[in-house]
């Protein structure tokens, strides 16, 4: 069963630098029994507008390198449908604007998961729980 939704960053460094990850952190990437992970499809979007925009470098086609990231088992995309997109314009207390985060955050709630993280914003936000990588 699904418990942990990764954020944009998380899914980068699990897929490409690895190193980067926190040993508590990797129990999660690495446990049976967290599989698969969780992932907004707002995540795949970010990647690879970034991707184009250029700001991102990956060592791979971007296809080819979505193929690896989004293995089945491994990682689950959770679509971004009308209730999410409506509960990201409504989320509770005080978030940023960042639109992806509030859509992975939306998500979060929506289907009651852990973010897993390196976002000082999405930590510190006492309306969901998180997982922090560093």
């Amino acid at each position: 069963m699904t418990t942990h939704l990764l954020d944009t960053n998380a899914w980068l460094r699990r897929v490409s630098r690895p190193d980067q990850i926190h040993p508590r952190a990797r129990t999660v990437f690495d446990a049976p029994e967290y599989a698969p992970l969780a992932l907004s499809a707002i995540s795949v979007w970010e990647i690879a507008l970034k991707f184009h925009k250029g700001k991102l470098d990956l060592a791979l086609p971007l296809d080819t390198w979505l193929q690896l990231a989004l293995r089945p088992g491994v990682i689950e995309v959770i679509p971004v449908d009308a209730a999410i997109a409506r509960r990201s314009t409504e989320l509770p207390g005080d978030f940023h604007n960042d639109p992806a985060d509030r859509f992975i955050v939306a998500t979060a709630l929506a289907h009651g998961l852990t973010v897993v993280t390196s976002d000082e914003r999405i930590l510190a936000y006492s309306h969901i729980h998180s997982l922090d990588i560093r």
